[in-house]
């Protein structure tokens, strides 16, 4: 019968002192273990990550996250979290990790005020609340001057701060700016310009940097850094169309030795650019950098720009693309109609479905969707009027339509302008549109609109868009002027 192993008082003497001094240590930690076990973690509650430090919000900002330092009651953490003004946003919890997945875009040019009482889940002392002051993105816009120092060059206008604006002009006075975009982070613009070591009239491809970085606060851009893209004398550049995304730029190209090589090019991310074998004159490129509209003869095509983008597709009888939703799924185009109406056309990329939203004896000029959750747009429509001994003359006027009914609003007329430039602030909340006057030509470097009339002055207006323009019920806003200049970009 095998006899049972028993330690005894004898055993303990004769192991070593290097073993009894092992074993000693090692039921010192079998007791702290369980003495920390049974008691829980001591540890004061706090955030060990936090994504919202050093750090701007935007329209491109979709979630606040927060790591906590032990498990918590997700409850009281919800139930606790305070954000002035309000930022409405629900919740996802990943363990100890807590997702704030916004439902709302933050007010630009607003301090948040970020508060988090932390509950007393652990025993002990030294819990402190959690507070942080969340800056959003400056309310600034950029445009084109047009006249003394700024004229053809590009300016930077914060409008924070109402009652101190603050202007920085980017560009060189030798460059006459034609057209620009803006990077998604705000730090850079492209834009094409005449260029004065180049032929009479050519343009080249440059980027600048505008000194605000939205990703690092505590990092410090200059403004005005130049740099020349792609030298390429061949090759003058007219048109460009930037995705939201800042993936993927669209050129409109013409040989300068031979005219009949005319066409898009595309230049992804870091590459230099390639052409699509396509020529258009008007083109506007998906917020992901995905499909490329193009006004073609007898409708639009859209053209595919990556892989999953699927098989290019011809939209038969429409007269141009005006504008893609925010993330990218929709698209506004006009139609001609046998009849010789005109309707405004919402088409879903995904299903490849359309519908019609409203009818009308005109086309609309163009048309920019709300980047807020309504479904709605802003468009410049035109009534055409003859009056007695005169040819007859547009008449533009800006409206808001329900996407869901196609119920319209009138909102402004505008009168004897009917190229207008129109702009939606990134938070929904205001409108901007320049009005422009024309003249003879002055030369190469002239500033010209799209019909490549010479501009010999430009203003441009504000339209506040506060609560919901879709009722009748609001009264019509007043639109404020800002400064001088023509074709205003707001800054993402």
């Amino acid at each position: 019968m095998m006899e049972r192993f028993s330690p005894t008082p004898d055993l303990w003497k004769k192991l070593s002192l290097f073993d009894r001094t092992v074993g000693a240590i090692a039921i010192i930690l079998i007791s702290l273990i369980v003495v920390v076990l049974l008691r829980g973690n001591q540890s004061p509650l706090s955030v060990t990550q936090y994504s919202w430090r050093n750090t701007n919000i935007g329209a491109q900002t979709q979630a606040l996250t927060m790591t906590f330092n032990h498990p918590v009651d997700p409850g009281k953490i919800e139930a606790g979290l305070t954000i002035d003004p309000p930022l409405a946003g629900k919740t996802i919890w990943q363990g100890r990790r807590w997702f704030y997945s916004l439902t709302e875009i933050p007010r630009y040019g607003t301090n948040y005020q970020l508060s988090l009482p932390l509950p007393a889940m652990v025993r002990g002392r030294g819990e402190q609340d959690f507070t942080s002051v969340i800056t959003s993105r400056a309310r600034a816009l950029v445009y084109i001057g047009v006249g003394g120092e700024e004229r053809g060059r590009l300016i930077l206008y914060n409008i924070t701060n109402p009652q101190q604006p603050q202007k920085i002009i980017l560009t060189p006075r030798d460059l006459t700016v034609r057209q620009f975009q803006i990077y998604p982070q705000g730090d850079r613009l492209v834009f094409t310009a005449t260029d004065p070591t180049r032929r009479s009239g050519q343009q080249n491809i440059f980027t600048v940097t505008t000194g605000i970085n939205n990703l690092n606060t505590q990092t410090k851009i200059l403004p005005g850094k130049l740099e020349r893209l792609w030298e390429n004398q061949d090759y003058d550049n007219q048109r460009i169309a930037l995705a939201t995304n800042g993936s993927t730029l669209v050129i409109a190209r013409q040989n300068v030795q031979n005219p009949a090589d005319a066409g898009l090019w595309v230049a992804p991310k870091g590459d230099s650019p390639r052409p699509l074998g396509i020529k258009a004159d008007q083109f506007i490129v998906g917020p992901n950098g995905n499909f490329l509209a193009v006004t073609q003869e007898g409708g639009v095509g859209l053209i595919p720009l990556t892989p999953n983008a699927g098989a290019p597709q011809f939209l038969e009888a429409m007269e141009q693309a005006l504008d893609f939703s925010p993330n990218g799924k929709e698209l506004l185009l006009t139609q001609q109609n046998p009849d010789f109406s005109h309707s405004l056309v919402i088409y879903d990329l995904q299903d490849r479905t359309q519908r019609e939203i409203l009818r009308g004896p005109y086309p609309l000029l163009s048309c920019r969707f709300d980047p807020r959750s309504q479904p709605r747009a802003y468009c410049l429509q035109a009534d055409f009027i003859q009056r007695e001994g005169e040819p007859v003359q547009p008449e533009p006027y800006l409206a808001v339509i329900n996407l869901t009914d196609g119920q319209t609003r009138p909102l402004l007329a505008l009168p004897n302008y009917p190229e207008v430039d129109l702009a939606i602030a990134p938070d929904g909340l205001g409108l901007m549109f320049d009005q422009v006057a024309t003249g003879p030509s002055m030369g190469s470097h002239d500033l010209l609109t799209n019909s490549q009339r010479s501009i010999v002055d430009g203003r441009v207006w504000l339209l506040p868009l506060p609560g919901d323009l879709a009722t009748e019920t609001d009264a019509d806003p007043d639109p404020q002027e800002l400064t001088a200049g023509f074709a205003p970009r707001w800054m993402p």
